[in-house]
């Protein structure tokens, strides 16, 4: 059993970083404009499928979690979806009064927030279950 979930964590992690390694690139070729059109809706495409795979394996390192880490990685979502709701809302109601700044606020930058915000909801909850 200890051996299965030692694998379960190995593979998300492993697919995390595969993730990553699809994202960065495929960001770059793409804000660069570097391919044509018909290839960069399949470059756009590659990080959503790794990604997909990433989330399939989380799941699965979850279910062989014991009770108190996996207390700890729902408390992170919920901490880090909570904070990503309020900053899109914050940057909606500022878009309204046309105080935005697609620099700091577009797209692509929210999916780093939402992984920095998870990792804040994973650092408390560590914290008060001192995992």
């Amino acid at each position: 059993m200890e051996q299965s979930k030692k694998n379960a964590n190995q593979n998300s992690v492993i697919f995390a970083l595969i993730h990553g390694a699809t994202y960065l690139p495929a960001t770059w070729l793409l804000k660069h404009r570097i391919v044509d059109q018909p290839v960069s809706v399949i470059i756009a495409i590659v990080p959503i499928i790794t990604f997909a795979i990433f989330i399939f394996k989380l799941i699965k390192a979850f279910s062989v979690m014991d009770e108190v880490k996996q207390r700890v990685q729902l408390e992170a979502v919920v901490i880090g979806f909570s904070l990503t709701v309020m900053l899109m809302m914050l940057l909606f109601l500022l878009s309204l009064c046309d105080i935005s700044s697609p620099t700091w606020f577009g797209y692509g930058y929210l999916v780093a927030y939402c992984w920095v915000f998870y990792f804040v909801g994973w650092f408390i909850s560590k914290q008060k279950y001192g995992v």
